[in-house]
């Protein structure tokens, strides 16, 4: 260790200190490890406004009707849990800022404390040197060695001592510059919060008003009790229908290949089966814009109570006027007219069937061979200004759950 006396303090090195520098000059904030999840929370905010924007342009269809409906509702719905995204997605952007702006105060602290200590440092140095400034002192320093090998050494010494002055202040400067960034990381990052809670009462008001409007529907509706009953009891004869009709198509479909024995066919249904299956959970929406509004499977019925909905497929209901589309390739199997469901296309895909209904309108027709996004027909809209597909996919006799099959939007 190079040896120091009361007019020249030994030399401090803050080497962290220097290499926290370092690390904030290559790499910037230290909290850049949270980026990928904030780019992950922008596309979330990018897929849910347009849900939003969806839902909202189909609920005004529904609510341009007088009386309220069941297509008004599940819009509604809709809406609600959209904006309930929304705010959950804004909610983990605050979490996210706040942790970061904890950070960012943390750093500025030490970052001062240590501006403070290299102050100090270089005080005492200048003192120091305003003791020992004039060449008799430094002489008398260096020839005070008893030895030569320690004279030496206090002549490197004095050396280093005067560049460490030099350097002490470009340290100081450099540190400061850095804080000065980090303090306006830190103003921004409040700021950016600030905006995010505005945004969060915004949609909070927002939610509140939908709540409200979803309330006052139900209510309405609830007064209607025998009318919605009589419609669900038609509706369960048209699925009891459909049940029947698929049914029988895909068991016709099953003895004319058997009777057939015809060994390209069959290869060419199992080719089929296995490239439909493969596209599991990737398969296009059979419309371009809309939403589930009823799901597969038993649910409760979102007003009458105690009364549960078996959901054959899945209800998506969209705008007035959209196209259908055919989620693979195919061929039409049958186009058909159901009381209740208005018309209806399905479509063989191997094992597979996928069938559209409540259609207003059909550009196909049976054996013709189709293309993935090729045109079906329109979705029917209703005398309550409801436009809704009822979109089933069957593997064989078996009933799948469309939504897990149908690419996320």
């Amino acid at each position: 260790m190079i040896e120091s006396n009361k007019h020249f303090p030994k030399i401090a090195a803050s080497h962290w200190l220097l290499v926290l520098c370092g690390c904030l000059l290559l790499f910037g904030s230290p909290t850049a490890y949270g980026q990928k999840s904030k780019t992950q929370l922008e596309r979330e905010k990018k897929q849910n406004l347009k849900k939003i924007a969806e839902a909202s342009r189909i609920l005004k269809e529904t609510a341009s009707e007088k009386q309220a409906s069941m297509g008004q509702l599940t819009a509604l719905t809709q809406q609600i849990s959209s904006r309930a995204e929304r705010i959950n997605v804004i909610t983990r952007e605050i979490r996210n800022l706040e942790g970061e702006s904890s950070e960012l105060s943390q750093i500025a602290t030490a970052m001062e404390k240590d501006i403070a200590n290299l102050q100090k440092e270089y005080a005492a140095m200048v003192y120091a040197t305003s003791k020992a400034n004039n060449s008799y002192a430094k002489l008398a320093y260096l020839f005070s060695a008893d030895t030569f090998n320690k004279l030496v050494m206090r002549f490197k010494y004095l050396q280093q001592y005067t560049e460490a002055r030099k350097t002490q202040v470009k340290q100081i400067q450099t540190i400061r510059d850095i804080l000065q960034k980090q303090r306006g990381k830190l103003d921004q990052k409040k700021q950016e919060k600030d905006l995010l809670l505005q945004a969060q009462i915004h949609e909070n008001t927002a939610l509140l008003a939908l709540k409200t409007r979803q309330s006052a529907v139900i209510e309405e509706l609830s007064a209607r009790e025998k009318e919605l009953e009589e419609e669900l009891a038609e509706s369960k004869k048209a699925v009891a229908r459909v049940d029947k009709l698929v049914a029988d198509l895909v068991e016709e479909e099953r003895r004319a290949r058997l009777a057939e024995n015809n060994s390209a066919n069959n290869a060419g249904a199992v080719a089929m089966s296995s490239s439909f299956a493969g596209n599991k959970s990737r398969l296009i929406w059979p419309v371009e814009t809309g939403f589930i509004s009823s799901k597969f499977g038993e649910q409760p019925h979102p007003v009458l109570k105690g009364i549960k909905i078996n959901n054959h497929g899945v209800g998506i209901q969209t705008s007035k006027g959209q196209e259908v589309r055919a989620v693979y390739d195919g061929e039409i199997m049958t186009v058909a007219t159901i009381p209740g469901l208005n018309k209806l296309v399905a479509v063989q895909h191997g094992d597979y069937t996928t069938v559209y209904a409540k259609l207003g309108k059909v550009v196909v027709k049976t054996g013709q061979k189709i293309k993935a996004r090729q045109v079906l027909g329109e979705v029917y809209t209703d005398k309550e200004g409801t436009t809704e597909l009822q979109f089933q996919i069957w593997r064989n006799q078996e009933k799948l759950d469309p939504q897990v099959w149908l690419a996320d939007k």
